[in-house]
């Protein structure tokens, strides 16, 4: 067990595994290269952690990065800056709770900045809004969260994207060890072996819309920059400026390392006569669960031609024809929910023990802030 920095690369033991390999291809570049250059709203270092035969990316949350951070690699953009929109777009039918908000949200910010909120180390964090752990025995956690306290005694410790569906294990074995679970997001996970998707009405409203589309998916890697250029523009229509430039910004070097080194796997949907493609969409499986964070569909064609609707069938087809479970990360929860798909916990695993007690604040405020205030008004409003 051992963790590495890009001056000790060279150095690294990459397993002879899948997920070896994988971790290979998109860890060197990100640290070699810098993440800025990959993705143009996250700036922070990447470290390494060898444990237990798998590889897990550490990003050090950096407290003056060249530009505001995605949410991803920021607490700061994640519980403050998104937490801001999100209240704009979901109290937007209860002004009077939301000017409530707006005030405590102001001081939070201010006192979060003051106690350096942003400086963790994030663990499994592979830059992605959905991090899928490797198959890996938990109780691996105690070693590696002493190896971390060693090299990182001034910031708080934080596994992301720990689900109670998936991650129930590991959930348990973090709480054991004084991690405190600290509300991320609402999450949805459709297990295609449960065959409940087959008697939803909007699936099979799917199907029809697949059956009559004159579309046809593509899979290849010799695609031009102007077609790259045009997928980057597809998913920066749909997560940047429908939903929150603290989304992933993932830039054309990003689209094309994904192609050249299988970093995703990538289709694309076009018309036989078209010269450019009209919705795509980017995932990866890891211990049999699958995620996509590329998906994006030019939202000026109308909404009857079903472009997301076909994105989202062929996510679960790709599910359904390898058995992985389908993990369809946060959003749009009535239209996951009518095909088949179930609400879980997302949290932040947080440790903070060793920390100084003024470091130690802004954790333990977010979690009485999102355990007795966030969750409950988000189950009676029905968020």
């Amino acid at each position: 067990m051992k963790i590495y920095t890009r001056f000790t690369l060279a150095q690294v033991p990459w397993p002879a595994t899948a997920d070896g390999d994988y971790a290979r291809r998109f860890l060197t570049p990100l640290m070699c290269d810098g993440t800025i250059k990959y993705f143009d709203n996250i700036d922070a270092e990447i470290q390494l952690l060898e444990a237990d035969g798998q590889i897990f990316p550490l990003v050090l949350g950096n407290l003056r990065p060249a530009s505001r951070n995605s949410y991803v690699a920021s607490p700061m953009s994640h519980y403050v800056d998104y937490g801001r929109e999100e209240m704009e777009i979901e109290l937007k039918n209860y002004p009077l709770l939301k000017a409530l908000l707006k005030p405590l949200v102001n001081v939070l910010e201010q006192a979060f900045r003051a106690l350096k909120l942003e400086q963790v180390v994030l663990v499994n964090n592979w830059l992605l809004s959905t991090n899928l752990y490797p198959a890996f025995e938990p109780s691996k956690l105690k070693a590696m969260t002493q190896m971390l306290i060693a090299a990182f005694p001034d910031r708080p410790i934080i596994f992301r994207s720990v689900n109670i569906a998936l991650n129930q294990t590991i959930f348990q074995q973090l709480r054991a060890l004084d991690y405190e679970p600290v509300f991320s997001r609402q999450v949805y996970i459709l297990d295609p072996a449960k065959k409940t998707y087959l008697n939803k009405d909007s699936y099979k409203r799917d199907l029809r819309i697949q059956r009559r589309s004159d579309y046809v998916w593509e899979h290849r890697k010799d695609l031009s920059g102007r077609e790259i250029a045009h997928l980057r523009l597809l998913y920066d229509d749909l997560y940047l400026h429908k939903y929150s430039s603290l989304n992933p910004q993932f830039n054309t070097r990003f689209i094309t390392a994904a192609l050249e080194h299988d970093w995703l796997q990538m289709a694309w949907l076009r018309k036989p006569d078209q010269e450019l493609p009209d919705a795509m969409i980017g995932w990866f499986e890891r211990d049999g669960v699958m995620t996509a964070p590329l998906v994006g569909y030019d939202r000026d064609l109308p909404e009857k031609v079903g472009l997301f609707r076909l994105c989202t069938l062929k996510l679960l087809q790709e599910a359904v024809q390898h058995g992985w479970i389908l993990h369809q990360s946060s959003g749009v929860s009535k239209y996951k929910m009518h095909r088949g798909a179930e609400p879980s916990m997302e949290y932040n695993m947080v440790y903070f023990k060793h920390c100084l007690r003024l470091r130690q604040i802004p954790w333990q405020t977010l979690r009485l802030l999102t355990d007795k205030l966030l969750i409950p008004m988000m189950e009676k409003l029905e968020l």
